[in-house]
């Protein structure tokens, strides 16, 4: 593949996680709107969020590997075409339970994508230096979909372009849906496929169900609380781990095509950074949920006006994001370090400040400092996921990784965002208690980062 190909297959893959990602949050400044127009319950309004978390984590790892033996190219088309599907019946449902589930649909399309695209990154960039930087492109692409996200939610309802502007949060993935789809198919090329082996049918029935029940049960936390039904689902989900763990190494040892090779969690590394992953994640998403709601319910502000604020997030996540591709190579992982601090600063600031409105003026300043921290953090987390993985295992690896960044989406949405939502039902201040749990997940990242950077210089693997 010469050069121009490349750096064009690399510009038409990345629609994918920013469509993708961009959808976790452009429904968060839509919520009230939603809840509105279907005169129902808080629960319902967070379902919509939650039940494409869940299509999304459940089928990651599942999409990735359909991609090693149905062909990359391929998967990536029919997950990109039906997210443009599902995406037009989200824009159109009649009813909420209508638009939970086409969001649960278009969940699971996205997951078919993720992997598909980091699949064809690392087959396509051989070379490290280039590949270093086709990933953290990519890790931008997800900081620049959060912030749009939130700031094209905000714009859509206050902007009635048809009756129910809220729609168009979904109906604007339908024309870059179709357009990529077609790109995709003249200019993408197709990647070797799995040679010999079946595909793990049980490996996957025995995951979904495991990862379902978990995260489903976690959805219900808001509306059923500490629930017979609620302490059962992930009681069932651990089994069915277990049960699955077991299976998969028996399947990597007799070599029988599993769907998950158990061999990847003996590279230390990779296991370091998918904690990262699962508590940074989980900090950032629910932090951005929080944070669209405060704004609006506390302070007072327009769903626009508020939108508007994370802009400022978007700027500082830019700067930094760039001048840290350059910087990586020199400071490594004291760098990322240095990145979750700023977060932790910023965090603790707003804990002091953003429960008065009359403190709206300092917003600038906070998600500005948020998103220098996070645009130095985010993009090479990935990377460094990736860093010693094999090529035959990268779309496992990056199924793999995707489905701990979903999975602690929605577990930091289900713990954090319900104690935030329970905190304000009890007239307690929740903005505070939140961005507390929120804090600490961060000095969990730092602590993990820390590690790694010790492995990294202890230990090749």
């Amino acid at each position: 593949m010469n050069e121009t190909n490349k750096w064009l297959s690399l510009i038409i893959v990345l629609v994918a996680p920013l469509l993708s990602v961009i959808d976790v949050y452009i429904v968060n400044m839509a919520l009230p709107e939603i809840k509105q127009q279907y005169v129902t319950s808080d629960s319902n309004t967070e379902l919509v969020i939650s039940s494409y978390l869940l299509g999304y984590c459940v089928f990651l790892v599942t999409g990735g590997r359909a991609g090693d033996f149905f062909g990359r190219k391929k998967i990536f088309i029919i997950g990109t075409l039906s997210f443009t599907i599902t995406s037009a019946l989200c824009g159109c449902a009649v009813t909420i339970l209508q638009l939970i589930l086409f969001r649960f649909f278009q969940g699971v399309a996205a997951a078919f994508m993720i992997p598909q695209t980091l699949t064809i990154i690392q087959v396509t960039f051989r070379e490290a230096k280039e590949r270093n930087t086709a990933f953290g492109f990519f890790g931008i692409t997800l900081g620049i979909a959060s912030i749009l996200g939130q700031f094209l939610g905000g714009y859509f309802v206050a902007h009635h372009y048809i009756e129910e502007s809220w729609r168009l949060i979904f109906l604007i993935n339908v024309p870059f849906g179709l357009v990529t789809v077609v790109l995709s198919f003249f200019f993408l090329q197709e990647t070797s496929l799995h040679k010999g082996g079946k595909f793990d049918m049980l490996g996957v029935l025995l995951l979904t169900i495991a990862l379902g029940s978990l995260i489903y049960g976690l959805t219900l936390v808001p509306e059923q609380g500490l629930s017979v039904l609620v302490l059962l689902l992930p009681f069932l989900s651990g089994i069915f781990l277990y049960i699955f763990w077991k299976n998969q190494k028996r399947k990597t040892q007799q070599q029988s095509s599993p769907l998950m090779n158990t061999n990847l969690f003996k590279i230390k590394s990779f296991n370091l950074v998918l904690l990262v992953a699962l508590f940074f994640f989980g900090a950032h998403n629910s932090y951005l949920l929080i944070c669209a709601v405060q704004f609006q319910k506390t302070l007072h502000l327009d769903p626009y006006v508020a939108s508007q604020y994370f802009t400022f997030n978007g700027i500082g996540f830019l700067m930094s994001s760039f001048i840290a591709l350059k910087l990586l190579h020199k400071y490594g992982i004291k760098l990322l370090i240095i990145g979750c601090f700023l977060m932790i600063i910023s965090l603790v600031l707003q804990v002091f400040t953003l429960g008065d409105p009359a403190n709206v003026d300092y917003i600038p300043c906070f998600l500005l400092l948020y998103g220098l921290g996070q645009g130095i953090l985010l993009p090479s987390i990935l990377n460094y996921a990736l860093k010693k993985i094999p090529a035959d295992y990268a779309a496992l690896a990056g199924g793999v990784y995707s489905t701990v960044q979903q999975f602690s989406s929605a577990f930091g949405i289900s713990i954090i965002g319900s104690v935030f939502f329970y905190s304000l039902k009890q007239h307690l201040d929740g903005y505070s208690i939140a961005m507390s749990m929120a804090i600490v997940y961060l000095v969990f990242v730092a602590l993990f980062l820390y590690r790694l950077s010790k492995l990294n210089t202890t230990n090749p693997s």
